[in-house]
């Protein structure tokens, strides 16, 4: 793998990353948000997801991914279509909810660090969208995806961190 496919592939998944910060914004914006699971129990008694995953910010961070790529698609028409940027977005939300659910089964609160499920759920669940629904482009080969795995890894660390020193989040992971 090259430089320019690590690039392509970061460029491609993209919509992922901000679909996935979106709703950490949204929330700092919106003065009262729904939490997703209506605050209902799971069968071992634990919040299906807890306050942490909302409409809202589900619906923000959807829009926001797809706008982004609506934009990219205008710099590179080639990377991908309409279809893939929904796809990409819904998948990181579903992934990031979808990892909500494990760690509440596993008794983790919300906001509880959960290593590796914490930075990688959302894109492995957007990619696994994209693969079922609509296949992933001929160019993604096991090294750009691992390395875009490794790469989200050290990412969602810094962007965490970031948006900890600026007051967006409560904690920095």
């Amino acid at each position: 793998m090259d430089a320019s496919s690590f690039l392509t592939g970061l460029a491609y998944i993209f919509p992922a990353y901000v679909a996935n910060a979106s709703p950490v914004v949204a929330a700092k914006i919106l003065r009262r948000t729904r939490p997703i699971d209506c605050g209902r129990v799971f069968v071992d008694g634990r919040r299906v997801l807890g306050d942490g995953k909302t409409v809202e910010g589900f619906v923000v961070g959807v829009l926001a991914g797809f706008l982004t790529g609506f934009v990219m698609r205008f710099l590179w028409s080639w990377l991908f279509g309409l279809f893939e940027v929904f796809l990409l977005s819904l998948g990181a939300l579903l992934g990031d909810v979808g990892g909500a659910f494990v760690k509440r089964r596993l008794g983790l609160k919300t906001g509880s660090p959960a290593p590796v499920l914490d930075q990688l759920s959302f894109l492995a669940a957007a990619l696994l969208l994209i693969h079922l629904f609509h296949g992933l482009p001929p160019w993604m080969d096991t090294a750009t995806l691992a390395s875009l795995f490794l790469f989200t890894i050290f990412m969602h660390v810094a962007t965490n961190t970031f948006a900890y020193l600026v007051g967006l989040k409560n904690k920095w992971y």
